[in-house]
């Protein structure tokens, strides 16, 4: 039996919190949509790493819902961190056909749209 974490290496997603990276985000970043996400990419200079804000509102369903689907965006996402191949902020929208999908219809829907983005190579 293998100790946790032992031999494997899992990419910590640093998240957006402070109101004013969330305005700036939403004021000068580009938007790419999809049935079931949008995402709001503003590129960062060198150093600033790659933050990441999961955005599910009300009208997606009860918390239970909600959660679950930030769930699957916040391991989505982990999984494309290492090939993400610059810096930027991102916010990952949920949109409401998102609670219905699969866990691999929004992987593949969140990868479709940081390549589209320019961000996953």
């Amino acid at each position: 039996m293998i100790p946790a974490g032992a031999g494997t290496t899992v990419a910590k997603v640093t998240t957006l919190r402070k109101q004013r990276d969330f305005k700036r985000l939403y004021a000068q970043g580009r938007r790419f949509r999809s049935p079931l996400l949008t995402l709001v990419v503003l590129q960062q200079p060198p150093g600033g790493g790659v933050r990441v804000a999961f955005v599910v509102s009300n009208k997606v369903g009860k918390a239970v819902t909600r959660n679950k689907l930030r769930r699957r965006l916040r391991e989505a996402f982990r999984r494309l961190l290492p090939r993400i191949g610059c810096e930027a902020d991102i916010a990952i929208i949920a949109r409401q056909k998102a609670a219905c999908a699969t866990y691999q219809e929004l992987a593949d829907t969140l990868s479709d749209l940081l390549a589209g983005a320019g961000l996953v190579h």
